[in-house]
């Protein structure tokens, strides 16, 4: 399945997370709706949290894979500079690159989208994530994605 917009890559990882992760745990669940990052997944019972995933999909059309509103603005500059404890380890970047054939996800938490920025740091322009990130980082397939969303969550 080729990805089109970073819309429908984000549909698939909630139909992803309700068939794979809810169905086997009720009490973890995506969130249909979004304001300030990409999804929101609750898990309830006697530890309850909050999880955020922030989605990227490199598309050759654009050429780039953005960060923010521009001109420096929104809240994934906002996270990835003032590095607030929550989200380290709340939150995690599901990228995907549409130039492969197969689906392949990176997994990765901020501080590791931090390392490729382009120039490696943000500003007050249109800020970037370097492709460089799909060469160097493990991907991982639909069911590497699962396990280790599964871990994150549950853990």
């Amino acid at each position: 399945m080729a990805f089109t917009d970073e819309s429908e890559l984000e549909k698939h990882l909630r139909r992803l997370i309700g068939s794979k992760i809810t169905t086997k745990y009720p009490n973890v669940y995506a969130l249909d709706n979004k304001k300030a990052v990409d999804i929101v997944i609750c898990r309830d019972g006697t530890a309850p949290a909050l999880f955020f995933l922030e989605v990227k999909l490199h598309q050759e059309s654009h050429g780039r894979m953005g960060i923010g509103a521009g001109k420096g603005g929104g809240y994934q500059p906002e996270i990835i500079t003032r590095h607030p404890a929550y989200f380290e380890t709340h939150l995690r970047w599901v990228i995907v690159d549409s130039r492969e054939a197969a689906e392949k996800y990176l997994f990765v938490p901020t501080n590791v989208v931090s390392q490729y920025l382009a120039g490696t740091q943000l500003g007050s322009k249109q800020n970037n994530i370097q492709l460089r990130i799909f060469k160097e980082v493990e991907a991982l397939d639909e069911n590497g994605l699962v396990d280790a969303l599964s871990n994150w969550l549950l853990t």
